[in-house]
């Protein structure tokens, strides 16, 4: 689908990416999927966290994974923001960008002379985004965050786990995805702005409002009727029969009963007749009042017959289902195949290497992408391309702050 000729969304939009560990990259991120040139700021010798999160089983010191999977298709420059010089350089790139994104904690860029007032003075088009736990004002902006504290003060973990069970945490980091998605959809608004009126603008993205932004549709219970949804495990609180059922080869199966009309397609692909002629089991208000009871049916029946007999079954009567993956597995599903979700990069120190790519299929010109950098790889040449830098005096910059080489 993918088009042949021009040139990518965000061809020619220069980001400047102070940002580190989840949030702040899988925002970048997807302004480099649409094209962005991204320019990433770590600190000198060290780099951004990720790079020295524990290594895998069987991987190496240069096997930076956990940074692998946040971090392609960018530049890294290394700097030194506690030297007023290197603050200096930074701020001449914010000269020369059209976004700069960050999520430090609230006030410390603003310490290294990169605040929102000193850069808006310098280029007074730049979009500035700032992600933080919970904002840049408020009583809690000082609070530290990371996705399970998100988790936790969002409300998400209140209804995450089993009945009678402690409150639990979704084993993936969805409060930072979820912020760096709105903080990439408000840039794009604030980048439209700036070339429309000619002027920047600044955003201030929390990942507890993001977070409760995305669970919006299901507080509906709270915010109008005052209640507090109850745990269910991997149940539909609204919904019977909803939830996952092992099949006779151990894997399980979820699926889902949407409304009325897939109820009778339920009981044919299980080869129940008598279900679907039950007049106690015909509404959703029925099947939820006995929810226990029908799940009890479905795991009965679900047991005598290996998973992917079921999947064919539900797949024949157009019923929502799915076996439960593993990450494996779910890499592997041909519809995973097909769209070409997975990417192979070569980096050149780990080798060969797989990252998530755009979860989009587009006419646009898609960006080459390319794989994460070493840590200051191209401190060089972005002193050259974005500031004019003779090679020499780049060079001999790169050697100071310990930028890598490929």
């Amino acid at each position: 689908m993918a088009a042949e000729n021009g040139r990518p969304a965000l061809d020619g939009i220069r980001v400047l990416d102070m940002t580190q560990v989840i949030a702040g990259p899988f925002c970048s991120t997807m302004l480099a999927d649409m094209g962005a040139e991204l320019v990433k700021i770590e600190r000198a010798h060290s780099g951004d966290d990720p790079r020295h999160m524990g290594r895998y089983k069987d991987r190496g010191e240069e096997d930076q994974d956990y940074f692998f999977a946040n971090n392609r298709s960018r530049r890294s420059i290394s700097l030194d923001l506690k030297q007023k010089s290197h603050q200096k350089i930074a701020q001449d790139l914010a000269k020369q960008a059209d976004i700069f994104v960050e999520n430090y904690a609230p006030g410390k860029v603003a310490v290294l002379g990169l605040g929102w007032e000193e850069l808006h003075a310098l280029n007074p088009r730049l979009v500035y985004c700032s992600i933080s736990g919970f904002g840049q004002t408020g009583p809690n902006r000082n609070r530290p965050a990371l996705d399970p504290i998100v988790q936790a003060a969002s409300g998400l973990m209140s209804v995450t786990g089993v009945p009678d069970g402690e409150p639990m945490q979704i084993g993936a980091p969805v409060g930072d995805a979820i912020a760096g998605m709105m903080a990439a959809y408000a840039i794009m608004s604030a980048l439209r702005v700036a070339e429309r009126d000619g002027s920047g603008h600044r955003i201030d993205l929390s990942m507890q409002d993001a977070m409760m932004a995305a669970l919006g549709p299901r507080m509906g219970q709270t915010l109008m009727a005052h209640e507090q949804p109850p745990r269910v495990g991997n149940a539909n609180p609204l919904r019977a029969p909803s939830d996952i059922y092992q099949a006779a080869d151990g894997e399980y199966v979820s699926i889902i009963c949407h409304n009325d009309g897939f109820w009778a397609g339920i009981c044919r692909a299980l080869g129940q007749p008598e279900w679907e002629g039950d007049d106690s089991l015909q509404t959703i208000a029925q099947r939820t009042a006995r929810r226990d009871e029908v799940n009890s049916m479905v795991r009965d029946v679900m047991k005598t017959q290996p998973s992917d007999y079921w999947i064919k079954r539900f797949d024949a009567e157009r019923v929502p289902v799915s076996k439960v993956y593993d990450y494996a597995g779910a890499h592997a599903d041909r519809q995973v195949v097909h769209r070409g979700l997975i990417r192979n990069l070569n980096h050149s120190r780990s080798g060969p290497i797989r990252v998530i790519g755009p979860p989009w299929i587009t006419t646009m010109v898609e960006r080459e992408f390319f794989p994460p950098p070493l840590l200051g790889e191209h401190t060089s040449e972005v002193l050259q391309d974005w500031l004019g830098w003779d090679d020499n005096e780049a060079e001999a910059f790169a050697d100071d702050v310990g930028a890598i080489r490929a």
